[in-house]
């Protein structure tokens, strides 16, 4: 017997074949090289998710899409538009805003020249 809807329909009352089924899909479910093969190709996912985060400069939001979703969420990620590089501070090299006339870690002046 094999676990199976099919195998399920031709059970026909008999409750020694009914356990006997319910125990092969109770092992078929807890097989260890199941579980690994299912583990292994989440982390696979997650890491090529990070991979297309990595040259769209959203690391975290791929990876979480490639976890959660697998090969959908790399199309999804795929699809997303790229995250725009925050502006940095040319004199302290810290993240300000983009609307910032000073720095306001170190004071100095930003001009929209100075800003990477």
């Amino acid at each position: 017997m094999s676990c199976d809807f099919s195998t399920l329909s031709k059970v026909q009352g008999d409750p020694e074949q009914a356990m006997d089924l319910l125990q092969q899909c109770t092992d078929a479910l807890t097989d260890p090289s199941l579980w690994y093969w299912t583990i292994g190709f989440t982390i696979v996912c997650a890491l090529v998710g990070a991979l297309i985060g990595k040259y769209k400069n959203a690391v975290v939001r791929d990876t979480l899409l490639g976890l959660a979703l697998g090969p959908i969420g790399w199309i999804i990620s795929l699809l997303l538009p790229a995250v725009k590089a925050k502006p940095v501070c040319p004199a302290c090299k810290r993240v300000v805003d983009a609307s910032d006339k000073h720095c306001r870690y170190c004071g100095a002046e930003l001009n929209s020249t100075g800003l990477r």
